[in-house]
């Protein structure tokens, strides 16, 4: 007999098996009622397992194990929109980040995602790459899929325009990290220039004069730093001193713009390097390592940002740090309070989180004659 006729003759053995083929078979939605019926549990219980809800009333382990053991049998699948189709919150979240790549907006999102758990709100993440119309794209999928907010990581080079779009589709979009203004949405964001002032004024107090900056020209806040840094040589007479570098923000960029800084270095009176990101400076100290240029020895280098692996680089990274998952954190929060408040655009105020400076190894005084 063919396995067809095998599996009917199953199904009509076991009326449970039946009922639950013949639910597949015609795509019907499975619901909690069902999950519920199956286990031997009310539809609050099984609600409560499922979408991991806490209470102050504890739930046994094998009640747990046995309604998600049910609901993988049944097929069970959660539908997020169907709040939202019914006019109620759908508890999604959007996120449009600028490069999921970055060390430190992987920070952010861990915060975003502490935050939507304790909310009880579950995460899309778009990734756009620097690219404004794929920022707008993201939004509109966002629309059509009823999430209730749009948080945007990272403000993207010719981005303004996206950002009216998202302003005028949606009532409460929020932006993080990579801001050094007000702009069409509300925002979080580190103060670049209390940072910036902060890695120059610790470089100064160790004796360094002859100081380089290592940016990029993509994001909003590289520009002001570098742009900080200027202002900082040039008002303390160093003037002659200013070198400002561009480069993009990955690894192996900065490990290239180091390697034709060093190659010309024996001669240099650079004695240390602000660069406005850890992953720059991570380059930079690998391009230092090969030329033979000791760190903080010969070269002092700050970064900026404290991603994870700042303490734990050959020697361990001063840096500025921006509180990624606490930005991250607080961009979450202050969108659950516009929806819960039904608050306007215009009306919400951007935080602005003050940066510490975090010393590890890879600074210290200056050898030899100053400047």
């Amino acid at each position: 007999m063919g396995a067809a006729s095998e599996s009917s003759e199953n199904e009509q053995g076991d009326p449970k098996l039946a009922a639950d083929t013949h639910r597949r078979k015609v795509n019907d939605a499975v619901t909690l009622k069902d999950v519920a019926r199956d286990s031997g549990v009310s539809i609050t219980t099984v609600s409560r397992i499922l979408n991991a809800k806490e209470s102050g009333v504890p739930i046994r382990e094998e009640t747990r194990d046995r309604v998600f053991a049910v609901a993988a049998r049944l097929g069970y699948k959660p539908n997020l929109l169907a709040r939202g189709l019914r006019g109620s919150r759908s508890s999604l979240l959007g996120v449009i980040a600028r490069d999921i790549s970055d060390p430190f907006h992987i920070q952010i999102l861990r915060g975003i995602n502490e935050a939507a758990r304790k909310a009880e709100y579950r995460l899309f993440l778009g990734h756009v790459d620097y690219e404004p119309q794929a920022a707008v794209a993201y939004g509109s999928m966002f629309e059509q899929s009823h999430a209730d907010g749009i948080i945007l990581i990272g403000d993207i080079q010719g981005g303004d325009n996206a950002l009216d779009v998202l302003a005028g589709q949606h009532r409460y979009v929020v932006g993080v990290t990579d801001r050094t203004e007000r702009r069409q949405i509300p925002g979080v964001y580190s103060d670049s220039v209390a940072g910036s002032d902060a890695a120059m004024d610790h470089l100064w107090a160790l004796g360094h004069r002859a100081i380089i900056c290592v940016s990029d020209s993509r994001t909003y806040d590289g520009r002001l730093r570098a742009d900080r840094y200027e202002r900082y040589m040039h008002g303390r007479g160093m003037g002659e001193y200013v070198q400002v570098h561009i480069t993009d923000q990955e690894p192996d960029k900065g490990y290239e713009l180091g390697q034709r800084i060093f190659d010309t270095f024996d001669d240099s009176p650079t004695t240390a390097i602000f660069a406005t990101s850890d992953t720059t400076a991570f380059g930079l100290m690998r391009a230092a390592y090969e030329r033979g240029i000791s760190i903080p020895e010969r070269l002092s280098i700050v970064g900026y940002d404290d991603i994870d692996i700042a303490p734990f680089v050959i020697p361990p990274l001063t840096t500025v740090s921006q509180k990624g998952v606490e930005m991250g954190r607080s961009a979450a929060e202050l969108l659950f309070r516009m929806i819960s408040e039904d608050l306007a655009l215009n009306t919400v105020k951007d935080v602005v989180l003050e940066p510490d400076l975090v010393v590890r190894q890879s600074t210290s005084s200056p050898t030899g004659t100053l400047p």
